[in-house]
């Protein structure tokens, strides 16, 4: 196996937001096969450590003016890239040590992208795991390797040929990955999804910043989705969002109430049916283009993930002590659907 891995890297705030991920990347099993493209602004140049990234095949640091979008941050590395398999990793995942070499032996295969299998590395709250399933539920359970529709945003890798192709219109299609899945399928490419691949991804555990992170999301999803759509389509769709919410918990329901691998508390399915209802509303709003500057308002969730994190999760990305633990209300207590009658 000669391919190359390029792991993309985006830094809008400081180095040490970047330490726990970037422990676990240099703990992959092949860090030779890596390079590493590192975007960052002028104005932290100087809180980047060299030697985190000696024992990495290559190494290319990226300024840009700014990081207005996870999108415009990719699509600066993708021009500087030379893997072959291309993959965002974010500042709040953890890798496991295989997925590198996992991601390339999938790529072997036909496959435009490879999606990964997730966990939740913050699983102490009701709000991490409702945050958590409403993005990422279909990358949850052990699901058979097999073709996808959609895999996880700012989580899936890609062939960098493929990429190439969509040059001109990346920054706009990146914004919203499913709708770039939707548009690879319509293109003949397929995706595939691999559970050996896999990652650990940090959620928001602050309600208020979960709710807003998902109407927001839905409004970002809503806006690109219907780019093409007709007044007549958004209208249709508009009056059928109520069955969205109610459609999506079953099916997310089915999916993980019998997993063995899903322990999530009994009371994140109520903030869950929430947060879909949220993103559902956005979604609608997105279609009429009722919010604006959407990019802007949605991406500090993306880009400043440590915001969104209770003050003793924080160390899970900066590998810092934090505060002491917070109390957590009695009705947040995690008890687990498996141990239920």
């Amino acid at each position: 196996m000669s391919a190359r891995l390029t792991v993309v890297i985006v830094m809008p705030r400081g180095f040490d937001e970047l330490a726990e991920a970037l422990r676990h990347l240099q703990a992959q099993s092949r860090p030779e096969a890596i390079e590493v493209v590192l975007v960052h602004t002028p104005a932290r140049v100087h809180e980047i450590d060299p030697a985190a990234f000696r024992m990495f095949g290559h190494f290319i640091a990226v300024p840009v003016a700014s990081v207005p979008t996870v999108a415009s941050g990719f699509v600066a590395a993708l021009a500087a890239a030379t893997g072959d398999v291309v993959a965002q990793m974010e500042d709040h995942v953890l890798l496991d040590p295989g997925w590198a070499e996992a991601t390339l032996v999938a790529h072997e295969g036909p496959w435009a992208a490879v999606a990964p299998r997730l966990r939740n590395a913050n699983p102490a709250t009701a709000t991490s795991w409702a945050s958590f399933v409403a993005s990422f539920a279909s990358a949850i359970v052990a699901s058979p390797r097999e073709p996808i529709d959609a895999g996880p945003g700012h989580n899936t890798s890609y062939k960098r040929q493929v990429l190439l192709q969509y040059r001109d219109q990346l920054p706009r299609l990146y914004q919203s990955e499913r709708v770039f899945h939707y548009r690879l399928h319509s293109d003949g490419h397929r995706i595939l999804h691999d559970p050996r691949v896999r990652q650990a991804h940090i959620n928001i555990s602050l309600p208020r910043t979960a709710l807003s992170h998902a109407f927001l999301g839905g409004v970002l999803f809503g806006a690109y989705r219907s780019a093409t759509m007709s007044g007549a389509e958004k209208a249709a769709r508009s009056l059928g969002a109520p069955l969205v919410p109610p459609l999506r918990f079953w099916r997310t329901w089915r999916m993980l109430h019998s997993s063995a691998d899903v322990a999530m508390p009994v009371t994140a399915w109520a903030l869950l049916t929430l947060l879909l209802m949220a993103h559902a509303a956005g979604e609608v709003a997105g279609y009429w283009r009722l919010v604006g500057d959407i990019e802007a308002q949605y991406e500090q969730f993306e880009l400043h993930r440590l915001a969104g994190l209770r003050s003793d999760e924080r160390g899970l990305m900066t590998g810092a002590a934090g505060a002491a633990p917070e109390q957590v209300p009695r009705h947040m207590e995690p008890r687990y659907v498996k141990d239920q009658p």
